[in-house]
């Protein structure tokens, strides 16, 4: 997608700031005035990483990994690389919550994740899942204050579910003039629910006069926060993103 359709509008970017690059190419390359504004960062857990750590040290025991973002694939990755095991994944079935993260999965681990589900969020990628055998192990990476819906709904299959905190995600500061013109921009996106609760922390509650969600998840707590949603992306992708801006502002 390459035209002049958000010209003269201004688009605010709330992703993480290793995240946000394609993002604004593409709506730079539609015309639009990018305000970037990360409003997450992601950072090593509380726990020191010794949970991820012995999780990894004993893959052989689980049947399949759950990956609930691109940067639990990139917290494990870089952590499994570090304890040299590397080499285990090759047997282990793989999930991923949605397009980005399973892009994440080839990008990281060479081949296509095993299961994806229709609708991107942790309690559809639960209800996707096999039924387990006995003794049936799944790994769980994410957010150190990730959402339950996936983790609970395996268990209440039958599987065993090991969650362990990959990551944890902080709310950077914004400087005075960013956060101006990032409340006064014609819209702003959110790209995770911990976005959405991050940039409300930032500007104290304000926002840009639209709101641009990437999917019903992420929707949903803008509600919570009590924040009216303008659209949300068809698809959890970045040209799905783009067309939702486009939809609410023509």
């Amino acid at each position: 997608m390459n035209t002049d359709s958000l010209a003269g509008k201004s688009v605010v970017v709330t992703r993480a700031s290793h995240q946000s690059g394609e993002l604004i190419t593409a709506l730079r390359a539609n015309g639009a005035e990018v305000v970037p504004a990360p409003a997450i960062a992601v950072v090593p857990p509380l726990d020191g990483g010794q949970p991820l750590d012995d999780a990894l040290l004993r893959l052989e025991r689980f049947s399949w990994i759950a990956f609930t973002s691109s940067n639990a694939v990139s917290a494990l990755m870089a952590r499994a690389a570090r304890r040299g095991v590397l080499k285990k994944f090759d047997g282990l079935r793989l999930a991923a919550i949605g397009p980005s993260t399973a892009s994440k999965v080839l990008s990281e681990l060479k081949r296509e994740p095993d299961l994806v589900p229709i609708k991107n969020d942790g309690l559809s990628l639960a209800e996707a899942f096999p039924a387990p055998a006995p003794d049936d192990h799944v790994l769980v990476p994410m957010a150190s204050d990730g959402r339950p819906e996936l983790s609970d709904t395996l268990e209440s299959k039958g599987w065993k579910v090991n969650r362990v905190a990959a990551y944890r995600t902080v709310f950077p500061s914004l400087a005075d003039d960013v956060v101006k013109r990032a409340t006064k921009a014609d819209v702003v996106t959110f790209a995770s629910p911990s976005a959405v609760k991050g940039h409300i922390e930032q500007t104290g509650g304000r926002t840009a006069s639209k709101i641009v969600a990437i999917g019903e998840t992420t929707a949903e707590e803008c509600r919570v926060q009590g924040l009216e949603v303008a659209g949300v992306a068809e698809s959890q992708t970045t040209e799905g993103l783009i067309r939702a801006v486009i939809g609410v502002l023509h």
